[in-house]
């Protein structure tokens, strides 16, 4: 009974001192390697530095593998070694947890060759370089290389090969670069290579820093998926070779424009619903193009407010050349269901008319900026003109208007794109818009409100930007039917006081696909349903102050809500004089 008590204390002994013995951690400083067991865990918080190769060293001994084992260096903890200072070769589960330093001097700063399921975590703040290969794996012997997740949120580097090197029959593999974590290389050598059937998503940066004609991402086995996010920096090409069965995502945001250098065949799919086009891989937003017909509506809107106030001043026997000047302040939320793009317009103009003997002749300029959510901007300047026949006799006393005008037209764009070392590139272009509006009203009684047909049509001829995208000219119409009525407040010889509404009803005609190419390659983008109809509710307020016998000043406020989503306030100021 005492030799069996004995011996169950003396196994319980060897039991304590083998799981002491499991669980390591180095504060200080050591120059000698340290070998994994199963299931045991290595803390670093100091420096283990013996300039040796295999500093940790976790593989098949006396025909065993490692299974389970964690290697944890915490902040301000270094790995130092010439080669492999993480041996990760024929492991099983290997968990390498890294928010200080892994370092190899020479090649290999985590080795996995013939691993299995290894977990790589590198946090922000965390470094993993060597000079030649920092993260490797490859199957050499009987055991699959297979199942690797990496996840990268600090900064992975190589300097005279690849960062990450996946290669011969490493299959399954899992490549995360979080938003801030940085991989890169300064070779000729691809910065990530992976290998079959392997998944990477990038948020942050993979950078070739020797040349964007470099690879930064290749591809040596088939079956593998790679989606490029959010604001992802990508510089070198993405390199499939000869392999098939690949997939190439992108998740940049609706109205993302973006260019990718392709070699080899790929599957291409936009994640936003965005239209991606072949030959390597682009796309480009749609706003400056899809929105033609609202910007054209909202000038009709804007040319219609504006008789409409001049015809109540020949009311009040005032007819004198006057003029006003106005501000307006738009937005247009986006959806993702029809592409439709978010953009604020900012701009200030100028409206001026003069009677004429049976008409009243009108000359307006218009300055402004069209601004995106995804980093394109149109800046503009319009001069139209044209004539207004109030209670026109050759059309059943109608108010009658026709306008013509052109609008000049400077688009700068941010695009994505791994050519150039920065992974983004600004191009632009000049083109212009030719416009034509024109309506009739029939003014009814109190009560009753005025009820008219309006028109308007563009022409954009082809145009180029100065990379990529090149646009074919497209012809644009509007058909609005409109109600409008306004309310006197105060109606004397020194004030007057109203206030009114519109409500126009407007469809798209024309041209509803614009024709474009990216990089030569033609593609059609045809406006959703959705965009082409439009109902807007118009609210104005309009003062005018006698000042003296010889002149009036005014100012009012224009409100608007439409259907597709946009806010709009607009001011007018303007001062009447007799000469």
């Amino acid at each position: 009974m005492n030799i069996l008590r004995y011996f169950i204390f003396l196994l319980y002994l060897i039991i304590a001192i083998r799981v002491n013995a499991a669980d390591v951690e180095i504060s200080g400083t050591q120059a000698t390697r340290e070998d994994l067991q199963d299931s045991s865990t290595l803390t670093i918080s100091g420096t283990l530095d013996g300039d040796l190769n295999n500093i940790v060293r976790g593989y098949i001994a006396a025909g065993n593998e490692i299974d389970n084992a964690t290697v944890v260096v915490e902040s301000g903890g270094v790995i130092q070694g010439k080669s492999n200072a993480i041996m990760g070769r024929e492991t099983s589960g290997l968990t390498v947890t890294n928010s200080g330093t892994i370092e190899a001097t020479s090649s290999k700063a985590i080795q996995l060759q013939d691993s299995q399921n290894a977990t790589i975590t590198n946090k922000s703040g965390g470094l993993i370089f060597a000079d030649t290969n920092a993260i490797v794996q490859q199957s050499v012997g009987t055991e699959d290389a297979t199942g690797a997740s990496i996840t990268n949120a600090g900064t992975i580097y190589s300097v005279e090969n690849r960062a990450i090197y996946f290669y011969d029959g490493a299959t399954d593999a899992t490549f995360t670069n979080e938003s801030g974590g940085i991989i890169y290389n300064t070779s000729t050598f691809a910065t990530v290579q992976i290998d079959t059937n392997s998944t990477l998503v990038n948020s942050g940066t993979i950078d070739n820093r020797n040349s964007p004609s470099n690879a930064g991402i290749a591809i040596v086995g088939n079956n593998n998926t790679i989606t490029l996010k959010d604001k992802s920096i990508l510089v070198g090409k993405i390199d499939g070779g000869s392999t098939t069965g690949n997939t190439l995502k992108f998740q940049h945001g609706v109205g993302q424009g973006y260019y990718y250098e392709t070699e080899g065949s790929f599957t291409l799919q936009d994640l936003d619903g965005n239209q991606v086009v072949k030959g390597s891989a682009g796309s480009v937003g749609q706003g400056g193009n899809e929105t033609l017909d609202e910007i054209l509506s909202y000038k009709s809107l804007n040319i219609r407010n504006f008789f409409i106030k001049h015809k109540e001043k020949k009311k009040l026997n005032t007819n004198n050349a006057w003029g006003e000047t106005y501000t307006t302040l738009l937005n247009r939320n986006g959806h993702a269901a029809n592409l439709a793009l978010e953009y604020d317009l900012y701009n200030l103009g100028v409206n001026l008319i003069s009677p004429l003997t049976n008409s009243d002749f009108i000359i307006a300029f218009e300055t402004g900026i069209q601004e995106f959510e995804k980093d394109h901007k149109i800046t503009y300047q319009n001069i139209s003109s044209g004539v207004y026949l109030p209670n026109n006799k050759n059309l059943f006393n109608l108010d009658t208007f026709i306008v013509g005008g052109i609008t000049l037209k400077d688009s700068e764009r941010t695009i994505l794109t791994n050519t150039t070392t920065s992974g983004k590139l600004d191009i632009d272009s000049n083109y212009q818009t030719y416009e034509l509006h024109s309506g009739i009203t029939k003014t009814n009684s109190n009560l009753i409100p005025d009820v008219g047909l309006a028109g308007s049509f563009s022409i954009t001829p082809s145009y180029d930007e100065s990379k990529y995208y090149s646009w074919r000219n497209r012809k644009v119409g509007n058909v609005s039917i409109f109600f409008s009525d306004k309310y006197k407040f105060i109606n004397n010889n020194n004030n007057y006081l109203n206030l009114g509404w519109t409500l126009d009803l407007r469809s798209l005609i024309g041209d509803k696909s614009q024709i474009y190419s990216v990089n030569g390659t033609s593609a059609t983008y045809k406006q959703d349903n959705a965009l082409r109809k439009e109902i807007s509710l118009v609210a104005n307020l309009d003062y005018e102050k006698k000042i003296n016998n010889n002149g009036k000043f005014a100012f009012g406020l224009v409100a608007k809500s439409t259907s597709q989503d946009v806010k709009s306030l607009s001011g007018n100021l303007s001062f009447e004089l007799k000469f």
